[in-house]
């Protein structure tokens, strides 16, 4: 796609620097686990390293093909009259990264969460080739890789935030069901056996069920997991000042469609009330937990005034939002090359995987 810039007054908007935050090379340990699970094309909350990366080059390999399919040019030029968002988890490799960020500036126009906002509220469509880049769970790496990266292109984007862990060391209930059942943890309504599976089941549980085997495996398991550092409410500011947005992810990550109704509220409001109390502003956008849509969630977001939704789908959606509260994302990775890349931002990728999961079924 060729380069475009904007025209109308919905602006790119530019990241403001952040003295003192700059990108830090690759984390290692027990942050390593959760950077290296983020990958396209399979859970990007599974822990192990070795798997994500074996799915990922899998991915890239399938990527270069698509690259040179006789459709790209026509996936990228349906795709210049759609709403790209990106929906990224930690920021593994800072360097691949970038590269992905500069190929922004070069094929897109980058757009802030404020000018699609702007764009709902006076149903007046974005710019073409518009892309908003989100971050899920907003562990530190977007502060110590994201920001950085973002600030010097001067893209913005939009932080969604769980905000039971602002301010400690607790890891993500994902990893740390992983480590616990590789240490001796056991539940009644687990396989602990079978790794691979564990996350699978934990989330197709009733939230209760769910939140009764994390703590069977406590209780169980031979050594607790390394602590891993969070961000915390002056990291948040910081991320705002340097142009990220932060938004309602909820309190702990739940699976909302396994929660009862009392639960869906109280992981939203609470969520709300917190990053109230600390933005000194309430939120307006939010991402549900592990991407799918929730009709009563979407209810109490109404309530609240949130005017912004996002899934992770993988589809492009309309440069003027059809629904709101319901906007498509596309599953993106820090590590994946940029052929692929693009096939991911031109629609192609995303629309061969529905195409593969229709021809197994």
């Amino acid at each position: 796609m060729p380069q475009t810039q904007s025209t109308t007054p919905i602006s790119i908007a530019r990241a403001r620097p952040v003295p003192g935050v700059r990108a830090l090379p690759p984390p290692t340990g027990w942050a390593a686990d959760h950077y290296g699970a983020d990958h396209l094309g399979a859970d990007p909350h599974r822990t192990p390293v070795t798997a994500g990366h074996a799915e990922t080059e899998r991915q890239d390999a399938r990527g270069e093909w698509l690259r040179f399919a006789p459709v790209q040019p026509l996936f990228r030029a349906r795709a210049a009259q759609r709403l790209a968002v990106l929906a990224y988890h930690g920021v593994t490799d800072h360097h691949s990264f970038g590269a992905q960020l500069d190929r922004l500036r070069r094929l897109a126009t980058p757009v802030s969460l404020e000018a699609v906002l702007q764009a709902v509220t006076e149903r007046r469509p974005l710019p073409p080739r518009s892309v908003l880049v989100t971050f899920d769970d907003a562990d530190r790496s977007v502060l110590t890789h994201a920001l950085p990266a973002l600030d010097a292109r001067g893209i913005p984007a939009t932080a969604f935030v769980i905000s039971e862990l602002i301010g400690t060391e607790r890891p993500f209930w994902w990893h740390e069901a992983d480590f616990l059942a590789r240490h001796g943890g056991r539940a009644r309504s687990l396989d602990c056996g079978r790794p691979s599976q564990l996350l699978l089941r934990l989330k197709a549980m009733p939230d209760p069920d769910r939140r009764r085997s994390l703590h069977e495996l406590r209780a169980s398991a031979d050594r607790r997991p390394p602590g891993q550092e969070q961000l915390t409410p002056a990291d948040l500011l910081a991320l705002r000042d340097g142009g990220v947005a932060i938004g309602n992810h909820t309190q702990g990550h739940p699976c909302l469609g396994r929660c009862d109704d009392a639960t869906v509220r109280a992981e939203i409001t609470g969520a709300h009330e917190a990053l109230t109390r600390w933005l000194g502003e309430p939120p307006t956008a939010f991402a549900y937990p592990d991407g799918g849509h929730d009709p009563r969630a979407e209810t109490v977001l109404q309530e609240l005034g949130y005017r912004l939704g996002f899934l992770s789908d993988h589809r492009l959606g309309p440069r003027l939002p059809t629904h709101p509260l319901q906007i498509s994302r596309l599953q993106v990775d820090s590590t994946t090359s940029t052929r692929r890349f693009d096939t991911i931002l031109s629609g192609l990728e995303p629309a061969y995987r529905r195409w593969r999961r229709q021809a197994v079924a």
